[in-house]
């Protein structure tokens, strides 16, 4: 993992060979480089605990070497510790803002050695806890990719070729079953009146008792029609939850939040006011484009399903209220519903998988859930805010560009 324990960069040999000895006694590695761009060629491939820094060299300062190693996305992965011989508060001020971690004089190293020792334990310290960060990081970043796979694999084939296939075959079924009551109809219809008693029981009953049975088939193949209907939402849903959770930024560009809105809001909504003539449709769009970077299938998809969820609300009636502005460096979006409203102590589970706050009404539990996914993959923030009879607000935020 590392070259070395340490890295001194100062154009000062003798100075350099003194620092080694002190901190070979120590029983740490060391090398030490007086020519800072070689010191830079050297950070590209080699690894170090520590960095030590002179801020005053001829050929490059320790500013320029820290903005070096920021441009080259170095100082990441890199404690620099700076030395120099007068200390001024703007040079303190500058490494620390360039991305040093400590910054101490070169007489406090001859006077307090095991204060300055311990500073470089420190960056030891700071380099464990780094690397197990990342570590961290990269297992978190595997799992979601491996829980957005599996997550759009499964809803794949709940929606896709499984359910088509399942479907065919139930649609067949029934087809079949359809068939075979006509068949039994125009059997009996054959049977005279009065004829023979069959086990004790009148052909008209036979025929009513037979005719029942395949009533009763025919209504269960179409609730399980309908329940595999639900499931195919269900997949659905799971599909644009595996892509709400994608690692993956490529695929956004620059949108207006405007245009983005108000073209989600007449894909669901127009349809929707045509069936529902007591909903109101209030919108309010900022004079000039607000853009944001964005996936446009992902946040329209968003909005689609918040202003779903209103007209749920509603049931037939009320206002529904877009509102698109600026505030502080922010893109924010405003849908309110004038609807049922939600309690306030069910507020935090409404973005949880496993509920859903629709009595009565078909849902997945995962519409606010995928939300919510969606917003944060765009670096974005999402809120709620509701009174029960009153209605529900839904405020979303992100960085304008």
């Amino acid at each position: 993992m590392f070259y070395k324990d340490i890295l001194l960069i100062d154009d000062s040999e003798p100075f350099c060979k003194s620092i080694q000895e002190v901190l070979e006694d120590n029983d740490w590695s060391v090398v030490y480089n007086t020519n800072p761009e070689s010191g830079l060629e050297f950070l590209e491939v080699k690894r170090f605990r520590v960095v030590l820094l002179d801020i005053r060299m001829p050929i490059m300062s320790g500013l320029e070497f820290l903005a070096e190693l920021e441009k080259r996305r170095l100082i990441q992965r890199n404690y620099v510790i700076v030395l120099t011989g007068e200390i001024t508060i703007e040079n303190a001020v500058d490494s620390l803002r360039l991305g040093a971690k400590d910054f101490i004089q070169k007489h406090a190293v001859v006077e307090y050695p095991d204060l300055f020792l311990e500073r470089i334990e420190k960056g030891f310290l700071w380099q464990e806890e780094r690397i197990e960060n990342e570590r961290l990081a990269e297992e978190r970043k595997r799992a979601i990719e491996e829980s957005r796979l599996i997550v759009k694999s499964v809803g794949h084939d709940m929606s896709g070729s499984y359910y088509a296939s399942l479907m065919l075959r139930l649609h067949t079924l029934q087809k079949k079953i359809e068939g075979f009551r006509k068949a039994v109809e125009n059997c009996f219809e054959a049977i005279p009146d009065g004829a023979n008693i069959v086990n004790g029981k009148t052909p008209d009953e036979c025929r009513k008792k037979m005719l029942g049975l395949v009533d009763e088939s025919i209504e269960k193949g179409r609730g399980i029609i309908t329940l595999m209907g639900f499931f195919k939402e269900l997949g659905e849903k799971l599909k644009h939850l595996g892509q709400a959770i994608d690692i993956d930024k490529s695929h956004k560009k620059t949108v207006d939040l405007n245009a983005l809105v108000k073209e989600a809001i007449h894909l669901f909504a127009d349809s929707q006011l045509a069936k529902n003539p007591d909903v109101e449709l209030i919108e309010d769009y900022s004079e000039s484009p607000i853009n944001i970077s964005a996936s446009e299938e992902d946040l329209i998809r968003v909005f689609v399903n918040l202003v779903e969820n209103a007209f749920k609300a509603m049931d037939g009636k009320g206002t529904l209220t877009t509102h698109v502005y600026r505030e502080n460096g922010f893109a924010v979006v405003e849908i309110s519903d004038t609807g049922v409203g939600i309690p306030a102590e069910k507020l935090d589970r409404i973005w949880r998988p496993d509920y859903t706050h629709w009595v009565g009404k078909q849902g997945t539990g995962l519409g606010l859930l995928i939300c919510k996914k969606a917003v944060e993959n765009h670096e974005g923030e999402i809120h709620v805010n509701s009174v029960v009879g009153k209605g529900t607000t839904f405020t979303i935020k992100f960085k304008l560009i």
